[in-house]
């Protein structure tokens, strides 16, 4: 065991190109073939199982740390915590446009299109906000005071995805009327609203948006968590950590 232990490799901090994430996609505004249908389906099923694979060993962490008040355990703590929020919320956003995807009834692509159009407004609002006072409780926020224990790889990091965030949150309404009427249910408008044209290509262009977001910041937590890792390796390798 102490052999295996001293052979524990220190984690990659990567310096990942963020800014590929926050570009616009377009799919000029067709509606998929059946071939087409399926492929993306597949994809996105792959993908919810990738990503939703993490929620066990989440859930471990936090329920493991939750009586550790240390520094090191407070930060690691909030991080997997941010992790748990991006992974139920790409997660959320897949499954409701997979089955907007698959659906051929004309009133369940109208619903499922609404309902995604709350994940994404209500999703970016609680990863980083629209204004200050959405900010102030966002999860990015959460991850500021930690920064001065981090090296300065990951606070060059932190402040270039602030502004590609900050650029995001002011590029549009982020559906926010969609977001009001799908949440309280005005009727009148709700039913407006649904009446609009359905082209899956926009509908999937927004969903790509959220979910290329989230994938972005998921990336930085995973250097995040890296650093922590490394730090515990540190620590051991120079007899400051001891098998328990």
């Amino acid at each position: 065991m102490n052999e295996d232990l001293n052979n524990l490799q220190y984690w990659p901090i990567r310096d990942y190109r963020y800014a590929q994430h926050f570009q616009n996609i377009h799919f000029q505004d067709k509606n998929l073939t059946q071939t087409e249908r399926q492929l993306l389906v597949r994809i996105i099923d792959e993908t919810i199982a990738d990503f939703s694979s993490g929620f066990t060993l989440v859930d471990s962490i936090l329920e493991d740390e939750k009586d550790k008040h240390d520094r090191y355990h407070e930060i690691d703590r909030t991080v997997v915590s941010v992790m748990l929020f991006v992974l139920i919320t790409a997660v959320d956003s897949l499954v409701t446009s997979k089955y907007f995807i698959q659906t051929s009834n004309d009133y369940d692509k109208r619903f499922f299109r609404g309902k995604l159009m709350v994940i994404l407004n209500e999703g970016f609002k609680k990863l980083y906000g629209f204004n200050d006072k959405n900010r102030h409780n966002s999860e990015w926020v959460r991850l500021s005071p930690l920064l001065k224990d981090f090296p300065d790889i990951i606070n060059k990091q932190y402040i270039e995805l602030t502004e590609l965030l900050e650029k995001h949150a002011q590029s549009s309404s982020w559906w926010n009327d969609e977001r009001n009427l799908e949440t309280h249910i005005i009727a009148e408008g709700l039913y407006q609203s649904r009446q609009e044209e359905v082209v899956e290509s926009r509908v999937m262009e927004s969903s790509m948006k959220l979910f290329d977001t989230l994938l972005a910041v998921d990336r930085f937590l995973t250097n995040m968590h890296a650093c922590l890792v490394n730090s515990l390796i540190a620590m051991y390798k120079r007899g400051e950590l001891k098998e328990e």
